[in-house]
């Protein structure tokens, strides 16, 4: 008797080929429904993530064109100004401040419309743009000094020590001021503007114990000896000897 071999029957899955078309055509009746009951929102979500994106890249490119005009403009500025041409200068670095406001040049023209104004003796217009400065880009911690530094002195053209003095008082408050040596002498120096001999004193002799090596502590030197009454002393130049001529 010939014995039949027993194939073994294939071990079925959880779903046969019927139930899986099943679920394929219920999931994708279900899609098109869930698009067609959200359909509207759905494309306005879309189209609002399209001009998103549309609207960065376009502001990107604007605000690099608007830096590149400030730029120009700056440089024509910055000339003037070295140039001693301060009208021309104070022109071009406030039609930075009208237009150009958020820009990157836009502190630098803050800055520099208070030193033309400063050094067109405005004193009243170089401090309305140097506290514009403060209140606009106080995180400039390179600029920041120097505005405090020629605000004080804009105060100090006025003979307005008090506010001079918090000027000078604010540099030496920053962290790591790079002009905190100039701040000392110039705060000395409105104390003895002010009549106030014994501080003047004190903040010169401060200077040069605390900047030794600083050139405002030579100044400091001279204007002690002049307060004192003591012989001045030579420095720079005035110690070279005098060259007999033949």
């Amino acid at each position: 008797m010939k014995i039949k071999k027993r194939i073994p029957r294939k071990k079925e899955g959880p779903y046969d080929t019927e139930d899986l078309q099943g679920m394929l055509k219920d999931i994708e009746s279900k899609s098109i429904g869930f698009f067609e009951k959200y359909r509207i929102p759905v494309i306005i979500a879309v189209i609002a993530s399209v001009i998103v994106i549309a609207g960065a890249i376009s502001y990107k490119l604007f605000a690099s064109y608007r830096n590149n005009n400030a730029v120009v403009i700056e440089y024509k500025a910055y000339n003037y100004f070295l140039e001693g041409n301060y009208k021309e200068s104070l022109s071009s670095f406030q039609e930075i401040a009208d237009k150009y406001s958020g820009s990157k040049s836009a502190p630098v023209a803050y800055y520099y419309i208070g030193n033309s104004y400063l050094a067109l003796g405005q004193y009243d217009d170089a401090i309305r743009a140097y506290n514009g400065f403060i209140d606009k880009f106080s995180e400039q911690e390179t600029l920041l000094p120097l505005v405090y530094i020629n605000l004080g002195s804009a105060y100090t053209g006025k003979n307005d020590y008090n506010n001079a003095m918090s000027a000078f008082r604010n540099v030496l408050s920053l962290k790591d001021s790079p002009v905190a040596d100039r701040a000392v002498y110039e705060l000395a120096r409105v104390y003895e503007m002010s009549g106030d001999t014994a501080s003047a004193i004190e903040q010169y002799e401060n200077l040069k114990k605390t900047y030794p090596a600083s050139s405002w502590s030579q100044e400091a030197a001279a204007r002690l000896s002049k307060l004192k009454g003591e012989a001045p002393v030579l420095t720079g130049e005035q110690t070279r000897p005098i060259e007999k001529t033949k």
